[in-house]
C-alpha cells in the first residue's frame, strides 16, 4: 500500500511540475532531483520523457472528466450543472501555464490526445444540452451544432495568436466561451 500511496504523489507531483512547466525543458534527472527518487523510478512508469510526459497529462485529462461529471450532479438547474461541468475544464486550464499549453501544441500525440479530450468532453455538453431541451429548460437549439461551435471555439482559442492577440488567458477565453454558450442556450 505504501508504494502506491507513493506512486501517486510522484504522479500528483509530475503533475504540477508538467502543468507548471511542460516537458520540453525538464530533465529525467531534474525530475528526479525534484521528486527525490532515482531515474530508474521514472523510468518504471514510462520508458522516455515524451512517455512520461503523455502518460500524466492523459492522467489529468481523466481526472478533469470524472470531476466535471460529479460537479454537474442532478438536483439543480441544466444551466447550472453545466457551467460547473465547464467550471471543471476552466479550472484545470488555470493551471496549466504557457510552457504546458506549448508543449501540448507542439508535440502530435499531445495534440491528439488534447482533442480526444475536447471530443469527449464535448460529448458531455452535448448530452446535458439536450436534457435541458426537452426538459424545456434550453430553447431547442440542435445539440451536436452547439457542441460542435464549443470543439471549433476552444480549438481557435487555444491557439497562441489569437490569446496574443485578445490579451487573454486560455482559462479567460474558455470562460468567455463558456458564458457565451450558457447563455445563449437559455430561453428568450
Amino acid at each position: 500500500m505504501s508504494a502506491r500511496i507513493e506512486t501517486d504523489e510522484i504522479l500528483d507531483t509530475l503533475e504540477e511540475i508538467f502543468l507548471s512547466e511542460g516537458y520540453h525543458d525538464v530533465t529525467f534527472r531534474g525530475l528526479a532531483g525534484q521528486l527525490g527518487c532515482s531515474n530508474r523510478r521514472l523510468y518504471a512508469i514510462a520508458p522516455s520523457k515524451e512517455a512520461l510526459f503523455l502518460a500524466i497529462i492523459t492522467r489529468f485529462f481523466s481526472k478533469v472528466k470524472k470531476a466535471g461529471w460529479e460537479k454537474a450532479g442532478a438536483n439543480k438547474p441544466l444551466a447550472d450543472r453545466i457551467r460547473d461541468y465547464l467550471r471543471v475544464g476552466i479550472e484545470a486550464a488555470q493551471r496549466a501555464g504557457p510552457a504546458f499549453n506549448e508543449d501540448i501544441e507542439n508535440l502530435a500525440a499531445g495534440r491528439v490526445l488534447f482533442d480526444e479530450f475536447q471530443q469527449e468532453r464535448i460529448a458531455g455538453l452535448r448530452q446535458l444540452i439536450n436534457e435541458g431541451i426537452e426538459s424545456g429548460e434550453f430553447d431547442g437549439f440542435h445539440s451536436y451544432l452547439v457542441a460542435e461551435v464549443m470543439v471549433q471555439a476552444t480549438r481557435r482559442v487555444r491557439d497562441p495568436d489569437f490569446l496574443s492577440k485578445s490579451g487573454m488567458s486560455f482559462a479567460e477565453a474558455l470562460t468567455e466561451l463558456s458564458r457565451l454558450i450558457r447563455n445563449g442556450l437559455l430561453p428568450r
